[in-house]
């Protein structure tokens, strides 16, 4: 019987000093933690273009289909993460009726990366959701060590904080908000000795 204790589903904000490009000044949702490893996605990765514009260009809806101009359409997609940068995951507030290949992850949040789930949101176009490409990923043992480490603070999801926030600014406001300090407080200009 495994004893092990998992963080998800919980926010994963970046040390200031990371060190890894991949995720610098990144909040990472994570999703699933056990002996496997760990997933998440990053919640306010790189902006990679307009949701509308990227399901046409990688002809993921028909050439004639009509697409809002608004809403999650006129959003932009972001990085997900490193891993299978090619793959879409729809991040979205549950509702009573789950889409398919969903995952919880977290307080009424739910992410899918199943194209059925996709075109039954476009068809409607009226779900609010993020897409991001690409998924983060840790082998066995691997997040435990970076936490360790001081790679990542594990804080609480806060569905409004990741859906509503401004992901320019999302990382230092979620420090400020769910850890109760600046990040800049671990950042100094002089040197130290110890």
């Amino acid at each position: 019987m495994s004893t092990r204790r998992t963080l998800a589903p919980c926010l994963l904000l970046a040390a200031p000093r990371l060190g890894d490009p991949n995720f610098d000044h990144t909040v990472v949702l994570l999703a699933r933690h056990d002996e496997k490893g760990a997933l998440g996605w990053i919640v306010n990765g790189e902006a990679l273009g307009r949701v509308g514009e990227l399901l046409r260009s990688s002809n993921l809806v028909d050439a004639g289909a009509t697409l809002p101009d608004g809403g999650a359409f006129a959003r932009d997609a972001r990085r997900g993460g490193p891993v299978q940068a090619h793959t879409g995951w729809l991040l979205y507030r549950r509702e009573p009726e789950a889409l398919a290949g969903e995952i919880d992850v977290g307080p009424s949040l739910g992410i899918t990366g199943d194209l059925d789930a996709l075109a039954a949101v476009v068809r409607a176009g009226t779900r609010d959701f993020r897409l991001l490409l690409g998924y983060a990923g840790w082998s066995p043992s691997q997040l435990e060590d970076e936490i360790a480490e001081g790679a990542w603070l594990p804080a609480d999801v806060d569905v409004d904080l990741v859906f509503e926030g401004d992901p320019a600014s999302l990382w230092k406001h979620a420090y400020e908000q769910l850890a109760g300090f600046d990040p800049g407080a671990f950042t100094s200009t002089r040197g130290g000795s110890a």
